[in-house]
């Protein structure tokens, strides 16, 4: 980078606050945490669990027709959720304090049940635990996107909850082959097509996740443990994801395009 990019860089980054520079690092931040997320999912298995599963995720693979299927459920489970998700959701949230307080942990719990009866159940309960998981995914993206300021009765905030579901990370460090950061770059790509094409567009990164988690579900060794447990890490995935694709798309509607600037500026400069 010349001396003139690197000062053009600090210039831009000065533009925002340092509160709104905080909460753009630490949102990006998050979605670079999610880069590899479903590799490291074994890890919440531990032992000989978790071993097994580690050498599942590497090993085992799907027959094409079985992929055909899960593309088939992982989509419409995304089109269902996306039509029922935001019903009786009011604008602002006024639930009760301790209700919001039991709200994760009753959800994080009703995943991992639906997790441990699908992977108990085998092939027979994975429609279900699709279906039911993916409804509560996209239930807490709207919820989350609510709070950062989002108008859930705009076609646009809705087709962001959607949005969520095909985030890439981007890299760690610079790449000379990248010229824009992956997340950016994964918005723009979604941005204007019609719906019914943007579902099956992000029904195709939700299966292939979706793929990986089932592999693990149906390991023998493995079974319900694992689909509870990777229940409740695809719900914290998510809602991390969430969070910070709604934090960036509310600094943009107070500052517009110099917050993306800014993020090129420090993802550009080296970091120690």
């Amino acid at each position: 980078m010349s001396t003139n990019d690197t000062a053009s860089s600090d210039m831009v980054s000065l533009k925002l606050s340092g509160q709104d520079l905080t909460e753009l690092e630490n949102a990006l931040a998050r979605v670079e945490a999610g880069k590899g997320v479903l590799v490291r999912l074994a890890d919440l298995m531990g032992g000989a669990v978790g071993h097994a599963a580690r050498l599942g995720l590497r090993g085992l693979g799907m027959a094409p027709s079985f992929e055909t299927k899960l593309q088939g459920l992982a989509e419409s489970a995304i089109a269902r959720a996306f039509d029922v998700s935001v019903l009786g959701m009011r604008s602002v949230d006024d639930s009760p304090a301790e209700l919001n307080a039991w709200r994760t942990p009753a959800l994080q719990a009703a995943v991992a049940v639906s997790g441990a009866v699908g992977g108990f159940a085998g092939l027979a309960g994975l429609a279900p635990d699709i279906g039911f998981t993916t409804l509560t995914i996209m239930r807490e993206i709207a919820r989350i996107a609510r709070e950062e300021g989002e108008d859930l009765s705009d076609p646009d905030a809705r087709i962001a909850c959607l949005e969520v579901f095909a985030l890439r990370a981007f890299p760690n460090a610079r790449s000379e082959e990248e010229n824009e950061l992956g997340y950016f770059s994964a918005r723009a790509l979604l941005r204007g097509r019609p719906v019914v094409m943007l579902i099956s567009e992000v029904a195709s990164h939700y299966g292939l996740a979706l793929g990986h988690k089932i592999s693990l579900q149906l390991m023998p060794v493995a079974g319900a443990l694992c689909g509870a447990s990777l229940n409740t890490a695809f719900l914290n995935h998510y809602q991390a994801l969430a969070r910070a694709h709604f934090t960036i798309r509310r600094l943009e509607r107070e500052h517009g395009p110099v917050v993306r600037d800014t993020a090129i500026a420090m993802r550009s400069q080296p970091r120690s």
